[in-house]
């Protein structure tokens, strides 16, 4: 079989992202390619600047089917649905969650209200915007604030991922640092703000896949073990946490896999974490990001596209069920072709 493998190499974040995430995303993408190599024909497709261009080298390498890394494109990560929709409109299978399904996850706000509308526990919150009225934004965060048993609130940018523009500052305790907060976001960021109840319990994630006629597959969840030293609000997972493993705040915040829960929150966690996959259309890869709000499982953060790179959150979890990474590309790409059952190249 023949596959093409497309990945974003022109920066697409601030400076001090894009000097890591552009090679580590290459670097993935040589993987997959080692990955499935001994068994089909494989090429690279580079997505710099232009999405025609992207979609013109996809064709001109005639594929079978498409593994699509992108997590942006004309640098900018809010049209990280575009190569897919692209791919999707020339009738090109490709691996991954669909284009409605990336543009969907990628509008956090969106994403929450959606969630909350369906009955899927997540933090009470909303989106705020340049130009909005700030009286009415601060009587509107005053009440959110009064409203969580945090006493807290977290800012984020509305359409980023992989912990951008969220460190500890992003935690605020009054309605004024919140407004503060959302003006960075505005200024820096180029986009909206979500503001929402700061969840302070346990954090956990859970990564699941679509393997075709089989279904959803839920991989082991795994847990945020923070430092003891670390106050309740001081406990996030921002962008350096995640990417800067030499960080302060990556030796604070500890990923571990197999998460340490009873059967019954285990459960429950499952339990929200399918529904939320379900209702959102997952046709490929995810993961989930949630605390404990009590006793009560929120889910703080969705990613429709998640880190395949070795090491990351996913491929851990995949190692935690036993399940080699060939054999997870090899279901996803099955689930896209299945008349091709995989077969190898000629």
């Amino acid at each position: 079989m023949r596959i093409a493998i497309t990945y974003h190499v022109a920066p697409l974040f601030d400076p001090p992202v894009a000097l890591l995430g552009a090679p580590e995303l290459a670097a993935t993408a040589r993987e997959v390619q080692a990955a499935l190599a001994p068994e089909h024909a494989c090429t690279l497709v580079p997505v710099a600047d232009s999405v025609p261009a992207a979609l013109a080298a996809v064709r001109a390498a005639a594929p079978d089917v498409v593994f699509n890394l992108c997590e942006g494109a004309v640098g900018r990560t809010q049209f990280e649905a575009h190569l897919a929709l692209g791919l999707d409109m020339l009738g090109i299978p490709c691996c991954g969650c669909d284009p409605v399904t990336l543009a969907l996850c990628q509008d956090k706000p969106f994403v929450k209200q959606f969630l909350r509308q369906t009955g899927v526990p997540t933090p009470a919150g909303f989106a705020v915007a340049p130009g909005c009225s700030e009286e009415h934004v601060l009587e509107d965060i005053r009440e959110l604030v009064a409203r969580a048993a945090s006493g807290r609130v977290i800012v984020k940018p509305a359409r980023e991922g992989g912990g951008v523009g969220v460190d500890a500052g992003s935690v605020c305790g009054d309605a004024e640092a919140a407004l503060a907060r959302a003006r960075q976001v505005w200024a820096r960021h180029d986009q909206p703000a979500l503001v929402e109840t700061f969840v302070d319990g346990p954090e956990y994630n859970l990564a699941l896949y679509h393997a075709g006629p089989r279904g959803l597959v839920a991989l082991p969840p795994g847990q945020i073990v923070f430092s003891p030293a670390l106050a309740p609000e001081r406990r996030v997972v921002g962008w350096t946490a995640k990417w800067d493993n030499a960080s302060t705040e990556a030796q604070a915040t500890v990923s571990r896999i197999v998460a340490d829960l009873d059967p019954a929150m285990h459960a429950e966690l499952l339990a929200v974490c399918t529904r939320a996959a379900t209702l959102l259309g997952m046709t490929g890869y995810c993961r989930f990001d949630l605390r404990l709000a009590g006793e009560a499982i929120q889910i703080i953060d969705v990613n429709a596209n998640p880190d395949l790179g070795s090491g990351s959150g996913f491929r851990n979890a995949l190692a935690a069920a036993g399940i080699p990474f060939a054999d997870f590309l090899a279901d996803l790409i099955a689930a896209r072709t299945p008349a091709a059952r995989l077969a190898p190249a000629a």
